[in-house]
């Protein structure tokens, strides 16, 4: 059960907007931008949000091999080089403590996708890791 409500209060309505407006404006396939939810999930350990992102990376018309490999990204055949460089965006932004954004990272990130494509990718990527911080804390599974 819950410990708190993550859907009370303005918060989930203002981060909903965020999320869309940042998601409205970004030049990337809806299934890229649910599997770097997946991706970014699956590091902070968000049960909920995994499954929920998932469901919408295949509904998106995600394959279930790329699903199944997200988290393989860096061998696997299914992933572009521009999207080996998202991935490697979203991990670093991620896990941002461990060692900031390394310049190689964020470089490649420009270099692959353009500074105006990356800086979308940089929103999406914290809005994703601002609901999981919600939802962990207030236990939903």
């Amino acid at each position: 059960m819950p410990r708190l409500d993550p859907f009370a209060g303005p918060g989930f309505n203002a981060m909903s907007l965020l999320s869309k407006a940042v998601e409205d404006d970004a030049e990337f396939p809806l299934g890229l931008i649910e599997l770097v939810k997946l991706r970014c999930s699956q590091i902070n350990g968000c049960s909920y949000c995994v499954r929920t992102h998932i469901d919408k990376a295949l509904t998106a018309g995600e394959t279930q091999d790329r699903v199944d490999n997200v988290a393989t990204w860096q061998e696997h055949e299914a992933f572009t080089d521009e999207e080996r460089a998202v991935f490697a965006l979203a991990e670093a932004v991620t896990l941002i403590s461990d060692d900031r954004v390394p310049d190689e990272v964020l470089d490649k990130a420009i270099a692959e996708l353009g500074e105006a494509r990356t800086q979308q990718m940089v929103w999406i990527i914290a809005v994703i890791n601002s609901f999981n911080r919600v939802a962990i804390t207030a236990r939903i599974h």
